[in-house]
């Protein structure tokens, strides 16, 4: 156990920052683009997708992911700085929606 000297500055844990509108907004983006995907992937399963289609799918998955860990990772980090700007050039949403 560590004892703090009588004259130590007492000092209590750092209050949450509250994140960003932007980052919410980027968040909720990317829950709904997750509902999505997954209905997409039901979609395929039931109608026994061709290979090329399902290439095309996990492609599109391994890239939301990629763009789901930048978002959470930004939300994250922007209590610490200036709000950050939202994802330049991602994914989510730049798929043109199948039936």
């Amino acid at each position: 156990m560590r004892f703090l000297h009588p004259r130590a500055e007492h000092r209590s844990p750092r209050p949450a920052a509250e994140p960003a509108p932007e980052d919410v907004n980027t968040l909720v983006a990317l829950a709904y683009e997750l509902l999505d995907a997954h209905a997409d992937t039901a979609r395929l399963t039931e109608e026994d997708a061709s290979a090329a289609e399902w290439q095309e799918h996990l492609a599109y998955l391994r890239d939301l992911q990629r763009v789901g860990r930048e978002a959470l990772a930004r939300a994250a980090y922007s209590g610490d700085r200036a709000p950050a700007s939202g994802p330049s050039g991602s994914a989510v949403g730049a798929r043109a929606r199948r039936g």
